[in-house]
């Protein structure tokens, strides 16, 4: 049985994005008969050994790496800064741990999954004698200027992001020896992986583009949903009203939608420019009896609203991949997009509308267009429906984690 250390300092069974990958690929590796020992935060400690009790699987080793004087309890916060700095701390903690292990276990791969950005690189290039895997990992792209009027304030710290991500690549030492000593690097879009390749010194043929989300066990079983088109088209939106997500240029791009093409848009989620949607709304005119907001809500009625939407919009300006583009995908959703960074690799043209950025009132515009094409072309619909069901439904984490496996493990 080989022995795998992983590194996944967000790893929850209960949650999505990031914890949910890490916890995707410590249980499915386990699944697959290695023997692993997964280092992860303290942060859902007690619902992990729940869940360990209940899956019963010996081979499955949690590994929770726990800060002194009390800087879990005031810094480990996922929704405050404070996690960068608790981020930073638990690194030079697990790297010891790691190390430790390591003397006793003779590890045969380490693998860094979580947090997914290349700029922090990982300490399990520290181990020696091992094979080291890093990734999939995002962090190159970056948002393009034309559209920073949508960013509003955030833009300032936009541009603060590029400059400690230039930082990081000229005067990493860590990120170095992480690029220099992995012998395979996993991004997810191809503006990272142009640049890891300019740090790479030699081959680049070890940098590999790979999605780091897939379909999670509960969504596996969805029966295809055949939906009966009707005079309106219902499009919804799901995520964290960030400000690189864009949920405002969509809000402007239907206040170009022609007159004729009946819709109502769905936004589903909470977050820090929540407070700005009705501002938004006044700004680009839009009808509000077409809009359904409805802030946070369980996972449970986010499903509902899956189902019932004919069209999943999501024009993210910076995105390493966006898990809600394969749950919408699951539920037979076709998609509208932007062709930009992880979107473009997660989102096959068979799957949806992809619109090439390029100016701010030209791609609200064709934003515009792809929504009035959806409503006309209701074959079109069907069949990207059709076709991003069959994609979600080949995407599982059970698959990913054994082709990865399968060709970088060995």
């Amino acid at each position: 049985m080989k022995k795998v250390l992983l590194s996944a300092y967000a790893c929850s069974p209960i949650r999505g994005s990031e914890p949910g990958n890490g916890w995707s690929w410590a249980l499915n590796l386990a699944l697959q008969g290695y023997e692993v020992w997964c280092l992860t935060n303290a942060e859902d400690k007690n619902v992990i050994q729940e869940e360990l009790k209940r899956l019963g699987l010996p081979n499955l080793n949690i590994v929770f790496v726990e800060l002194g004087m009390n800087l879990d309890k005031t810094l480990l916060n996922a929704s405050s800064k404070t996690i960068y700095l608790h981020y930073y701390l638990w690194r030079k903690k697990a790297a010891r741990v790691a190390l430790q292990l390591h003397r006793k276990m003779n590890f045969d791969v380490a693998h860094h999954v979580t947090y997914g950005s290349f700029q922090q690189g990982t300490f399990l290039w520290k181990l020696k004698n091992t094979r080291i895997i890093f990734g999939p990992v995002g962090g190159g792209q970056e948002a393009m200027p034309a559209f920073k009027e949508y960013f509003g304030q955030a833009w300032r710290i936009e541009r603060l992001r590029s400059l400690i991500s230039k930082w990081s690549i000229k005067f990493s030492n860590n990120l170095k020896n992480t690029v220099s000593r992995s012998h395979h690097i996993l991004v997810t879009n191809q503006d990272t992986a142009n640049i890891v390749q300019k740090i790479k010194t030699g081959q680049n043929d070890n940098v590999h583009l790979i999605l780091d989300n897939a379909i999670p066990i509960s969504m596996q079983h969805i029966e295809y949903i055949d939906r009966k088109p009707g005079k309106q088209i219902n499009l919804l939106w799901v995520g964290r009203m960030l400000p690189r997500k864009g949920l405002n240029l969509i809000l402007h791009a239907l206040s170009m939608v022609p007159k004729e093409v009946d819709y109502t848009f769905t936004i589903v989620g909470g977050g820090e420019m929540y407070q700005f949607l009705d501002g938004w709304i006044k700004q680009y005119n839009l009808d509000p009896k077409r809009l359904r907001i409805l802030g946070q809500i369980p996972f449970n009625e986010v499903i509902r609203h899956y189902k019932q939407a004919d069209v999943f919009i999501f024009c993210s300006l910076r995105d390493s991949c966006p898990a809600q583009l394969n749950e919408a995908m699951a539920f037979g959703l076709p998609v509208i997009t932007l062709d930009i960074h992880g979107s473009s690799l997660a989102v096959s043209h068979e799957c949806g509308i992809k619109v090439k950025p390029t100016t701010k009132e030209k791609t609200a515009q064709d934003i515009a267009k792809a929504i009035g094409k959806m409503y006309e072309d209701v074959e079109l619909r069907k069949q990207f429906s059709r076709n991003a069901y069959q994609y979600a439904k080949s995407n599982t984490w059970e698959r990913k984690v054994q082709l990865i496996t399968s060709q970088f493990y060995n």
